[in-house]
């Protein structure tokens, strides 16, 4: 893959995490889930193509590790909520 599909998919993703919920003041589990995975999905790219990185490019590399942290981070509140949507904790909803 090329880097301008790379930045195409990965635009794609973001729209998709971006809209997520039709309604966000009452998130449906399933939305939650897709955005998980479309999270994930992000993440995983953002991994490759910091791999790709020459090594030279250190603050281009720092960013990609701030950036892959918080999809990180992202995905483990999702997950959180995920698990406890059935135990009526309200609180852990973020929209």
């Amino acid at each position: 893959m090329d880097s301008y599909q790379l930045q195409e998919l990965k635009t794609a993703l973001l729209e998709e995490i971006q809209s997520a919920f039709s309604n966000k003041k009452n998130p449906l589990l399933k939305e939650y889930e897709e955005q998980t995975e479309n999270l994930i999905a992000l993440l995983e790219l953002m991994t490759k193509e910091k791999e790709s990185m020459p090594q030279e490019n250190i603050d281009l590399i720092m960013g990609q590790d701030y950036v892959i942290l918080q999809l990180e981070r992202w995905v483990d509140e999702n997950k959180k909520i995920i698990s406890h949507w059935n135990t009526d904790e309200e609180s852990l909803k973020k929209h």
